[in-house]
């Protein structure tokens, strides 16, 4: 369901929405709504059928995920698609999604203390998680949703979106300084775009490299090292904790370096951190610390660029923006089904406890998936740069009507400059 809805939803906040109040923060309002109401239903026990057939429980709960699932596409999608719009200030591009990004990773930290607080006052005391300790998550859901809604109410009163006219105004402006008529693109565009797929392939791998060591480590943790059940807690935390310090050392770093190349920094780590996931012992279990540490900065600085340069790709193109972040979404989603749905076939169920290979599966997971997809990503990377240099090396007037996929510097300070914005936008 999320994977159909992003696309999907993308098209609809592209086309409808309303216009006063602003189509992108209509569409979040929307998502912001359903995911409410679905939160309140899914942690809680069935409302009249608790003691129905398990069928009728599942379609119960099912409805509501499905609610769920659209609208947190049509909130995810939609507020992505904001950034753009917001500026068109490469760096502060940057230091939006590394806002977004490292406050995302401080709301997971806070779920996991409040969680831990939760089940420590209404839980069970009983191993491991059971239906006893239904109370713990109900009130962690109720918390989540009233704390959601009212920074949610927080945006949508401080944050105002431009209305299609005054984009357009703002388009013909920067045509205007650029020189020749800079047209808005339309999704038949974007498919023959060949620089959408090659983004679209650097976040898919991106996302991989994110998503299957949160999913893993657990596993990795218990089977792979044969540490105690606390262990799923202490090193997912220490994870996330160093995705918010990654998150925040993007933007100097990409001010120093670029956005390609501290996206290549970001996957050595996550790449280093496979080795060491790889060749790490039982005997000493500490040291693991070290390569989630490695693995949370590296994957967040990967994510925060990809989403970076998405926006990039976008440009002055904002009247398709939603649609090319749930394009994005999409192949996350398929990626990510397909890399676990293929963990998970070739998992090696039957085995005797004496002689069982699942220790050692877990540990080539670990260090092949995210490792592998951190190299793939770099090579997208690299793959882009070379088409960007190929565009403005075939002449000016080719890299200004490329100008949604990547203007040249000069291009990009003329119109910071005459906006008031910023020195020197862009140093890719």
């Amino acid at each position: 369901a999320d994977g159909l809805a992003t696309p999907l939803v993308g098209i609809a906040i592209d086309k409808i929405g309303i216009q006063r109040y602003g189509k992108r923060k209509s569409w979040h309002a929307i998502g912001t709504a359903c995911v409410a109401i679905a939160f309140s239903f899914i942690f809680h026990k069935c409302f009249g059928c608790v003691d129905s057939s398990e069928l009728v429980q599942q379609v119960y709960y099912g409805a509501f995920i499905v609610m769920f699932q659209f609208g947190w596409a049509s909130t995810q999608i939609s507020h992505l698609s904001l950034i753009p719009v917001l500026t068109v200030c490469r760096k502060k591009i940057v230091f939006l999604n590394s806002i977004r990004s490292g406050l995302t990773f401080v709301c997971g930290i806070a779920v996991y203390i409040l969680m831990w607080y939760l089940l420590h006052v209404y839980g069970s005391n009983m191993e491991p998680l059971g239906p006893g300790d239904s109370r713990a998550f109900s009130y962690l859901s109720l918390i989540v949703i009233g704390t959601g809604l009212t920074f949610s109410v927080l945006f949508h009163l401080m944050v105002r979106e431009s209305t299609d006219e005054e984009l357009r105004t703002q388009v013909d402006e920067q045509a205007d300084l650029l020189g020749p008529k800079v047209t808005q693109r339309t999704i038949r565009c974007w498919l023959t775009n060949k620089k959408f797929y090659i983004v679209g392939m650097m976040y898919m791998f991106t996302r991989v490299a994110v998503n299957v060591p949160q999913v893993y480590l657990p596993l990795y943790l218990t089977s792979s090292l044969s540490l105690k059940k606390e262990s799923i807690a202490y090193y997912p935390l220490m994870m996330l904790i160093c995705s918010v310090i990654g998150s925040f050392l993007t933007r100097p770093l990409s001010k120093f370096a670029g956005k390609r190349v501290t996206y290549v920094c970001g996957a050595v780590l996550v790449m280093g951190s496979s080795f060491w996931f790889q060749f790490q012992g039982k005997a000493n279990a500490c040291p693991t610390y070290g390569a989630t540490a490695l693995i949370g900065t590296g994957s967040s600085i990967m994510l925060i660029m990809s989403l970076s340069m998405t926006a990039d790709l976008i440009g002055i193109h904002t009247n398709t923006g939603a649609f090319v972040y749930g394009s994005m979404s999409l192949l996350d989603k398929i990626s990510n089904g397909i890399v676990i749905a293929l963990i998970q076939h070739f998992h090696p169920d039957h085995c005797t406890p004496v002689d069982c290979p699942t220790a050692s599966y877990y540990r080539y997971t670990m260090s092949a998936i995210p490792g592998g997809a951190a190299l793939l990503g770099s090579v997208a990377t690299l793959i882009l740069a070379v088409v960007a240099a190929l565009s403005r090396s075939q002449g000016p007037q080719h890299t200004i009507q490329a100008q949604g996929d990547e203007t040249t510097a000069d291009g990009e300070n003329i119109i910071a400059n005459a906006a008031g914005e910023i020195e020197n936008s862009y140093e890719d």
